[in-house]
């Protein structure tokens, strides 16, 4: 058998179990899921509790805070000293403040001696406990003796919306009820926290009291006007999963915050017809993934020699790097040198003094325009590196009028370059060649091209008049 069909059979034996592997991955999910049913519902319903707890707890905090207010208590206890207008007015602004700032629907203070209620608005009305069906919610809280509780009720000073109220008792330092406030979120906001949940998990999630008559539901119509039959939640104080039906699944959990109830039900049809197109779909991405290996292969071969090019290649001036001078050092340090084998080193003459009076950018236009003249003038004998900042080296193979030549375009094409923020270009250079030096290595060559390289940087300054330390 030959290696292309070894090939071909290996690639067969690995597609192969790849494919058994992902079926049976994907039925022993499906597997588990049916048997898991209760706790991925136990999982789900967590994740909504967690996410309403915290939305719907926080204008709880918000009047229980306002109910212990030094200057709410205060104002209330002294309230009789207060001429009407006045009073209204001081809660006309607290109220205010509290409902822009922290962005809520409602705001209100209602006094158990004067039976005001107090509103952002102003004095909303005197409340008529023996009259009025809207005005015995206080009755009842305060009958209750809880700190706090959630009630939903249309706001009469807004637009008669639905509208989450937190009332929160007041009481002075002795106990003595001074009356109750608290804050009032749109419905809307609920709902529309409820709905993104819905959609996103595929439930209907609903708030109950006690007797299952619903608070919170994104259908309008349902919110305390109907109850939530077959539920048992004497065991809700904890996860409790409970079956509805033969396809339809239901997790309660007491959220003591709020004082209600949490719901979540779940349609086990969807579940199925889920995992089934997940299924499906894993199986269309695991033959699609397949597809792509077989092209990947190529690719990477292609997209390899490509990396190594690149970490070879100074960005900047498209010169060979450090890196590979390195390597070619290497390479050329473990053989006999070639006769013809040049090592030349260039360094820039004024970078320093570009950067310092014209800017970075003026630099590395200089730095290019050196590596450019380098490379018109060299490359066709080797290679021309950039070792380091204004540093540059060359390893040639060429005969001596080719490298006098070399060095006099050289000379004359940085004499000619202009740039657009410097006009004055001078490279150093120095060289040493294994025809001069045939005993020596490269290391050797190295040295000796530095040294010739740093007499002539020096020649430069020493004819120019500069100062070196500033150029």
């Amino acid at each position: 058998m030959n290696r292309k069909n070894v090939a071909r059979l290996a690639f067969t034996i690995v597609i192969l179990c790849f494919l058994l592997s992902t079926f049976m991955s994907l039925f022993t999910l499906r597997m588990m899921a049916k048997r898991n049913m209760e706790e991925i519902s136990k999982t789900l319903a967590a994740r909504v509790y967690d996410t309403i707890g915290g939305k719907l707890s926080e204008p709880a905090v918000v009047s229980s805070t306002m109910a212990n207010d030094h200057f709410l208590v205060e104002f209330l206890e002294m309230e009789d000293s207060y001429n009407v207008n006045e009073a209204i007015q001081l809660m006309a602004d607290y109220l205010s403040r509290i409902k822009n700032t922290l962005g809520y629907e409602a705001a209100f203070v209602v006094s158990e001696d004067s039976k005001r209620y107090y509103s952002y608005g102003g004095l909303n009305k005197q409340l008529d406990l023996g009259r009025s069906e809207r005005d015995q919610w206080y009755a009842r809280f305060v009958e209750s003796g809880r700190d706090y509780e959630l009630d939903v009720d249309r706001d009469e000073v807004g637009q008669d919306h639905w509208t989450v109220f937190v009332d929160a008792r007041i009481e002075s330092n002795d106990g003595t009820l001074l009356g109750v406030c608290g804050v009032g979120a749109r419905m809307e906001g609920c709902q529309e926290l409820f709905k993104n949940l819905e959609n996103e998990y595929g439930v209907k999630i609903s708030l109950t009291d006690e007797e299952g008559l619903i608070h919170v539901n994104t259908d309008e119509s349902k919110i305390e006007t109907e109850y939530l039959e077959n539920l048992n939640l004497t065991d809700a104080r904890d996860y409790a999963f409970q079956k509805l039906s033969s396809n339809r699944y239901a997790v309660t959990k007491y959220v003591e915050k709020l004082g209600w109830y949490l719901v979540v039900e779940s349609d086990g049809n969807r579940t199925k017809a889920e995992l089934i197109n997940v299924v499906v779909l894993n199986v269309a991405v695991y033959l699609f993934v397949i597809v792509i290996m077989i092209l990947a292969v190529r690719i990477i071969i292609a997209r390899t020699k490509a990396l190594t090019y690149a970490s070879l290649v100074d960005q900047p001036t498209q010169l060979k790097n450090r890196r590979a001078f390195e390597e070619r050092k290497s390479e050329l340090s473990g053989q006999e040198l070639k006769e013809d084998l040049v090592y030349v080193t260039a360094d820039l003459n004024g970078l320093k003094k570009a950067n310092d009076t014209l800017g970075h950018a003026a630099g590395d236009e200089l730095i290019r325009g050196a590596a450019d003249c380098l490379r018109e003038c060299f490359e066709e004998y080797g290679d021309v590196f950039r070792i380091g900042g204004d540093e540059f080296a060359a390893i040639l193979f060429c005969t001596e009028d080719n490298l006098k030549a070399a060095l006099d375009r050289l000379e004359k094409r940085t004499a000619e370059w202009r740039g657009k923020q410097v006009q004055e270009l001078s490279i150093a250079c120095g060289y040493a060649s294994s025809r001069e030096f045939p005993s020596e290595n490269i290391a050797e060559l190295s040295r000796i091209s530095d040294e010739r390289m740093y007499a002539a940087k020096d020649e430069y300054y020493r004819q120019t008049g500069k100062d070196r330390r500033k150029a």
